[in-house]
């Protein structure tokens, strides 16, 4: 891997991480921690990846910029009442309050975090992220099991789940250990999204390629999962 600095519209630099794969085409995408990565296929040139990023520079810029309209979750090292996260496809809000003991409660759309200590930022970050987790591991289980069936009738057992930040992907599947792992950031994502990805990854017990069968196979039974993937990868990324 290597990396690109591109000077944006507004004259600020952005260093661009560039991965090169064996893929046909090249897939641009900003993360929620505004980190930005460029994946290549094999032959493509730092000539040609330059060129690219600099036409894609305005876009770049308004993509980034919103995350700073938007303060979530990796998106700042800070929570407090009136920041927001997206959870599910919903804008949320932060209520910081301060209690006996640590909690959070999600109301609605607020999600209530009860501190001793308001003012302390590590305990509150660490705390959320104890709830984010339990969060995503139980909603990722909840559409393995709903999904699972599929698959379940060619003799595969239920894979295990795990959560955990994933810097390029959505997913992964290790057939050999019987398990799926998914990107803790996935939850942003409307439920039909977060479908898409678990099926994708049970797909890989049958297929383990991106091989023709494996797209029939998830066309079958997700006929429009070209554009829950459009959506994952435009609005997830770059702006929930």
């Amino acid at each position: 891997m290597n990396t690109v600095n591109i000077q944006l519209p507004s004259g600020r630099s952005c260093i661009v991480l560039i991965e090169r794969k064996r893929m046909k085409t090249c897939r641009l995408k900003v993360f929620p921690d505004s980190s930005v990565v460029l994946s290549l296929p094999e032959a493509a040139s730092d000539e040609w990846a330059t060129s690219f990023l600099q036409d894609k520079s305005a876009w770049l810029e308004k993509k980034l910029d919103g995350f700073k309209k938007t303060v979530g979750y990796a998106a700042t090292n800070e929570i407090r009442t009136g920041y927001s996260i997206t959870l599910f496809g919903q804008d949320l809000v932060f209520s910081v309050l301060q209690a006996e003991f640590s909690n959070v409660l999600l109301d609605g759309r607020i999600i209530y975090v009860y501190s001793p200590d308001v003012n302390d930022q590590g305990a509150l970050q660490a705390l959320f992220q104890r709830w984010w987790k339990k969060q995503a591991l139980e909603e990722l289980k909840q559409r393995v099991d709903h999904w699972y069936p599929i698959i379940e009738k060619y003799g595969i057992s239920k894979p295990r789940v795990y959560v955990r930040r994933m810097k390029t992907l959505w997913g992964s599947c290790s057939a050999e250990r019987g398990a799926v792992t998914f990107n803790l950031f996935l939850i942003k994502a409307k439920e039909a999204c977060i479908d898409y990805v678990v099926l994708h990854e049970l797909t890989h017990f049958l297929y383990p390629n991106h091989s023709k069968l494996f797209y029939a196979f998830l066309s079958n039974y997700m006929p429009d999962w070209k554009e829950r993937k459009r959506i994952l990868d435009q609005d997830v990324v770059h702006g929930l």
